[in-house]
């Protein structure tokens, strides 16, 4: 059986403010009532749902406006990194730019984004300027500018071919007479 709650703030997974969610009862007794983040449904809790509902308003529209106060920064930024390359004039690099690194260098010029929000809609192994996309959230998205250059490797060498030892007469005898 399951315990009808009204959401007092928002929970990660389950809803935000003035949302009305079925939860087990012991995540209700346990989880939420006792960190202030859920009321039962009942009458009086049903008077409250308004002045959650309003404050849910605020919240939204706070964070909205703040998603596009952000856009407007990325939308001018411009990211540099540096992959290592093979030989001079050559696009192709080693290794690729991932959504992790590209969440670090943002955390590291003050905007705190997560990498599953950060779109890369191509590798980004190649010499050159690209763009990916960041959904911050409240249908606001932007392109951010990733500039990629190459690195000379002097340590590196073409690998030599290998070759692999032909099998011998004796060896195939050998195995010839474990079989036997």
């Amino acid at each position: 059986m399951n315990l009808e709650v009204i959401l007092k703030g928002p929970v990660k997974g389950l809803g935000a403010e003035a949302d009305m969610v079925k939860v087990r009862p012991g995540y209700a007794r346990n989880f939420l009532f006792p960190r202030g983040l859920a009321t039962p449904l009942n009458a009086s809790s049903k008077r409250q749902l308004e002045s959650l509902k309003k404050q849910r308003g605020e919240r939204e529209a706070a964070e909205a406006a703040e998603a596009q106060e952000k856009a407007g920064k990325l939308g001018r930024l411009v990211l540099a990194f540096e992959l290592k390359q093979a030989q001079e004039g050559a696009e192709k690099l080693f290794g690729a730019i991932t959504a992790a690194e590209i969440a670090a260098a943002l955390v590291e010029k003050g905007f705190e984004i997560e990498r599953h929000a950060i779109q890369i809609g191509r590798t980004l192994n190649q010499v050159g300027e690209h763009e990916v996309t960041v959904d911050l959230g409240y249908s606001v998205k932007v392109q951010v500018k990733i500039k990629v250059t190459g690195n000379l490797d002097e340590n590196f060498e073409k690998p030599a071919k290998v070759r692999r030892p032909r099998k011998s007469a004796a060896a195939d005898d050998a195995k010839e007479e474990k079989s036997e």
